[in-house]
């Protein structure tokens, strides 16, 4: 069945942050609601972390991670970030979370076992601003797993397919504009990505053809209702 298409173990655990997110936020059960934010910072973090080290060529930035960030940081002749405001302080109010949730008190505080859902809104929104602050900070370009900001948690699962779609963010599926990015897969067409309006549609049509795990014959862009462009591809089996 056709799934968002999980190019690294980046995208992947991000998918799984926003997926906790989305449990969180239609959960009633507030236990529950606590496993499922703890489950949204704890991968929002992780991913983050393996962007840093992939990025970076680090080892163990885990374990005293500020220290370490720092040190690989220097490796890669790159200057040391400011941790005392902006995106990097918030990130490590992020990681003091997880180590809490993870290491600390969540065994000895009744509150930590039941976090709000604003931690895991702010967790997500604080690490994709690093994933993208990192990224320039190197000279690279941000990854597009990191612009993904839908997920359909556990709704209804009828018919035969389950479609995961990207979202961007600030891009609204309803809008008149919106960029929309699809694959024609055995005579229908799904929804891979949608983007804000006035962002580039070449790219993402790149992304997606290099991306593509089922035998699509056609990928194309729209604005809108409009067609853009349609690129005709040669049918091929998943390995």
């Amino acid at each position: 069945m056709p799934i968002k298409l999980i190019d690294s173990t980046q995208y992947h655990l991000w998918a799984d942050a926003l997926h906790a997110r989305q449990l969180a936020r239609t959960t009633k059960d507030e236990w529950d609601r606590g496993a499922y934010v703890r489950w949204a910072v704890n991968t929002a973090w992780t991913a983050f972390e393996n962007y840093a080290t992939d990025l970076l060529s680090a080892q163990g930035l885990g374990m005293r991670f500020k220290k370490r960030f720092d040190d690989a940081l220097a490796a890669n002749r790159l200057p040391k970030v400011n941790w005392g405001s902006g995106v990097w302080q918030r990130a490590l109010a992020v990681y003091q979370l997880r180590k809490d949730f993870t290491h600390v008190a969540a065994i000895t505080n009744s509150a930590v076992l039941r976090p709000p859902i604003a931690d895991a809104e702010k967790a997500i929104e604080t690490m994709r601003e690093a994933v993208k602050a990192l990224a320039a900070h190197a000279g690279a370009a941000s990854p597009p797993w990191v612009e993904d900001d839908g997920a359909a948690g556990f709704g209804s699962r009828t018919g035969d397919y389950a479609i995961g779609v990207l979202t961007m963010a600030g891009a609204d599926p309803e809008h008149p504009e919106t960029v929309r990015i699809t694959y024609v897969w055995e005579g229908k067409e799904y929804v891979d990505l949608y983007a804000p309006p006035g962002t580039a549609w070449e790219p993402l049509l790149d992304r997606l053809q290099g991306a593509l795990n089922v035998p699509a014959t056609a990928i194309r862009a729209y604005r809108g209702q409009t067609l853009l462009s349609e690129r005709l591809l040669n049918a091929r089996r998943s390995e």
